[in-house]
């Protein structure tokens, strides 16, 4: 008799996946571990779950004028074994949009190096007007309350995986491997140190970072050289993360963006929420028993029309528990944007242009092609469209 255990069709291939996940997830540890954010990049619209289905980022409209502040320590999002804290400037989708896009301009990159834009770029990415001088005021304030947010975090599996990816052997073999390390060394050992006796000797351990450390401006061309905070980004690292396609993303409006985002965060399917809930979600400082039939009415169009675009299965429903309470059920990710869980995104070749994004040719190259978006066809080609 065989000593080997004969395995069925379905065991080998189900064998064949969890080993193909295995060392996915082997490889983004060691990218993470060198500092480099291995997903993000210019197609799809990454953030950490946690900060998905937390309250960090508001569908309100931000106040450029007069915008306000969490003074102290506010708890946005609890979770099993944990929890996130906020203090800093209220922030908004519009705040979210900038960051996200400034992950993808740092993919590829150590995280230790800065990332280099133009002011053009952010009014770009939130569609707004080059030619007015308040657009530019408004990116450079949504620059400025990302550099003076702080989050802290509080949770036992991030903390540890946030040890493991720091104090990896495997750092040192990589490209810039030594700097990063030598770097994490000098800034966070002793951190570090506290961490791993905290969790070993189960006491709470909590991690203050930023999300931008240090910016530099020159005020004549708009060109930026922006830091992220290393620990923050590193959180990025495609495991726990959300994906969607930014052709779809970046088409939802402001609550559009929250709520998909949350949705498809959720693998199975999101339990069960009052309809209270969502509307407290959206940021909306209405009343909710005032404006409750409202809010059911619109969100009923809205799931009809994702639901038409695959955005949602069919299957949800608003409709009165027991108690009279209004619920929300059956809300689960379509195909249209279930990416992550197909493990199938499309491979990533680093040009030079992506490599060297820094490099004065790739960023006058991203200026010339943001320029010549706000000129008519037939002018790029050398002709007149004067009459």
């Amino acid at each position: 008799m065989s000593d080997e255990l004969d395995l069925t069709p379905h065991e080998v291939v189900r064998g064949a996946i969890d080993e193909s996940k295995s060392k996915l997830r082997n490889k983004l540890d060691l990218e993470s571990s060198q500092g480099i954010l291995p997903f993000t990049n210019e197609l799809y619209y990454e953030q950490m779950n946690p900060v998905v289905r937390s309250s960090l980022f508001t569908a309100g409209k931000m106040n450029v004028k007069n915008g306000s502040h969490y003074l102290e320590w506010t708890e946005i999002f609890s979770f099993g074994g944990g929890s996130i804290h906020y203090r800093g400037p209220h922030l908004t989708v519009d705040h979210e949009v900038v960051l996200v896009k400034l992950m993808v301009l740092a993919r590829g990159r150590s995280l230790t190096k800065p990332i280099h834009a133009f002011q053009a770029d952010l009014l770009r990415w939130l569609k707004l007007d080059s030619a007015s001088g308040k657009n530019y005021v408004k990116a450079r304030r949504i620059l400025d309350d990302l550099a003076a947010a702080e989050i802290r975090i509080s949770s036992k599996p991030a903390l540890q995986r946030l040890l493991a990816i720091l104090t990896s052997p495997a750092i040192a073999e990589l490209p810039d491997g030594l700097f990063f390390q030598s770097y994490i060394n000098n800034r966070f050992n002793d951190q570090l140190k506290m961490i791993a006796k905290g969790l070993a000797d189960d006491q709470p351990v909590n991690v203050t970072m930023k999300l931008v450390t240090s910016q530099t401006h020159n005020t004549v061309t708009k060109r930026m050289m922006i830091n992220l905070d290393p620990v923050f980004a590193i959180f990025f690292d495609g495991v726990n993360t959300t994906l969607l396609p930014f052709e779809i993303w970046d088409d939802l409006d402001r609550f559009g963006k929250k709520l998909l985002s949350l949705i498809s965060s959720h693998r199975d399917g999101v339990f069960p929420v009052m309809l209270e809930k969502i509307h407290e979600f959206s940021g909306s400082v209405s009343e909710f028993e005032k404006v409750k039939r409202r809010v059911k009415s619109d969100l009923k169009k809205r799931f009809e029309d994702w639901e038409s675009k695959n955005y949602i299965v069919p299957g949800w429903n608003i409709s009165r528990n027991d108690n009279g309470i209004e619920i929300i059920r059956g809300l689960k990710a379509g195909e249209a944007v279930r990416i992550r869980s197909k493990l199938n995104l499309p491979p990533i070749i680093d040009s030079d242009d992506d490599i060297e994004r820094g490099s004065d040719r790739a960023v006058n190259q991203r200026a010339e092609d943001f320029a010549n978006s706000f000129v008519a066809p037939a002018q790029r080609h050398g002709k007149s469209t004067d009459s």
